[in-house]
């Protein structure tokens, strides 16, 4: 191995060169503006992936809250033909009374239900705020039912007797 020879002038000389190199040598900033432009950098490709996937997450709460409300939509159904069978063969029993148990919030937003029965069909809309979506869900009924609109929760389906002809009534619980 060869050793490196000194410079002209000795090896004190060569140390005060590059003192003087290094006083002069004004590549500092280089560090600051490095750590400057990974910052930006970083910053960009995260908010990037975040711009990215944010609709992802909307579509997901989206189908999360469609198929919440698909579930309670079939449950309310199926107990609003429960009170109508009792009605059937209760003629005369003016105690039907059902209650429906519900979440009130899907997805993390409120919704309501809509009862909605008319001559050609019975359905149940079921609507939520954000993200907007709304499920319609069939049921068959002897019994008349009353249309009505409450806000999803404990939801209670009674029979009133005092019209013509008897009514199943959905109301808030």
């Amino acid at each position: 191995m060869t050793r490196p020879r000194p410079r002209r002038g000795g090896q004190d000389e060569d140390r005060g060169g590059i003192r003087r190199r290094l006083r002069a040598d004004d590549r500092g900033v280089s560090v600051t503006v490095n750590y400057a432009l990974n910052l930006v950098v970083a910053t960009l490709l995260i908010g990037g992936v975040l711009t990215a996937t944010g609709g992802m997450v909307d579509d997901r709460r989206e189908s999360a809250a469609r198929t919440e409300l698909s579930v309670l939509g079939e449950r309310v159904a199926t107990d609003l033909m429960a009170a109508d069978r009792l009605a059937e063969v209760g003629r005369g029993d003016e105690t039907v009374a059902v209650s429906v148990t519900l979440p009130e919030r899907v997805a993390g937003a409120r919704y309501e239900v809509e009862i909605d029965a008319t001559a050609s069909g019975s359905t149940i809309l079921l609507r939520s705020d954000h993200p907007e979506v709304t499920v319609r869900v069939g049921f068959r009924n002897a019994t008349a039912v009353e249309s009505t609109t409450v806000r999803g929760g404990d939801l209670r389906i009674e029979l009133n007797t005092g019209g013509s002809p008897d009514r199943l009534e959905v109301s808030s619980a």
